[in-house]
């Protein structure tokens, strides 16, 4: 995973009115950001969804004249989001590659963030901006870290995937004796669980979802991501992975009881998504 490497930060703010005139802006203390909670990567996903498309304008230096663009359309990708804007070129952001600040001034509120080569600030209303800074906030932590934060998870059909995963892994189900782990496997569990030694759990479950990537078959791998997002509260991401555990052995001694968990994060999940 990439880490973020970033320039000074040299943005110029803009009313909302789409005047182009610079105004000052400063960077918030901890006591005057009102952030939301968000509580997985779930529900920072669902947020980023309902959120993004209410970005009105982008502001910033560096990157193809972008002061006081219009946004015009927005999407949410695999790692970050594409934001389509008014006579130019689409703008891709990856979360791994941000460094997020947060900006005010006295005509609007700005979510801001430096990448190499530019600054950026996306603003919006203000009712909307706490939520949608706490969003972005742990989803580019989470990037930092290694874990994998791909938001378009949450948007497909996911039993479709996952009878999909059900037809890609019935071969390996029906051998009599299992393949061993390649040695590439080896190296993401060893890594797993030295990251878990160092209490590093966010970067421990980036090794296991890299090793199940490598090998989707590797059920310990889908096991040990799985726990590790339930202890993290993130739901969604512990009952996906724990079901595609239970596809791969459905008749393991532990069975039920990684049932019952599954049961369980997918209420924590459901409770989430509806608040």
């Amino acid at each position: 995973m990439k880490r973020c490497s970033a320039p000074m930060l040299l943005v110029i703010m803009v009313g909302l009115g789409g005047g182009l005139s610079a105004v000052g802006a400063k960077e918030r203390s901890p006591a005057e950001t009102q952030v939301a909670k968000i509580n997985s990567d779930q529900e920072a996903c669902n947020t980023m969804k309902t959120l993004l498309p209410l970005q009105k304008q982008v502001i910033g230096k560096g990157y193809r004249g972008l002061l006081g663009t219009k946004i015009t359309g927005s999407h949410l990708t695999s790692s970050g989001f594409t934001l389509s804007l008014n006579n130019k070129p689409d703008f891709s952001v990856a979360y791994a590659d941000i460094k997020l600040t947060d900006l005010k001034n006295d005509f609007a509120d700005a979510v801001a963030f430096d990448a190499p080569g530019y600054s950026v600030g996306l603003v919006s209303d203000r009712a909307i901006h706490g939520e949608f800074y706490a969003a972005l906030s742990r989803l580019t932590e989470a990037a930092h870290a290694g874990r994998l934060c791909d938001c378009t998870r949450y948007l497909i059909d996911t039993k479709t995937t996952l009878d999909a995963f059900t037809q890609q892994t019935a071969a390996w189900r029906a051998l009599a004796a299992k393949p061993a782990l390649s040695d590439d496997v080896i190296k993401k569990r060893l890594l797993a669980e030295d990251a878990i030694e160092h209490k590093n759990f966010q970067r421990a479950a980036g090794y296991y979802e890299a090793g199940v990537a490598l090998d989707p078959t590797w059920a310990q791998g889908w096991y040990n991501a799985a726990l590790i997002y339930g202890e993290q509260q993130d739901y969604f991401d512990a009952a996906f992975d724990m079901k595609h555990y239970l596809i791969l052995l459905p008749d393991a001694p532990d069975a039920a009881a990684a049932k019952e968990k599954l049961l369980l994060w997918e209420a924590k999940a459901e409770e989430a998504g509806g608040k």
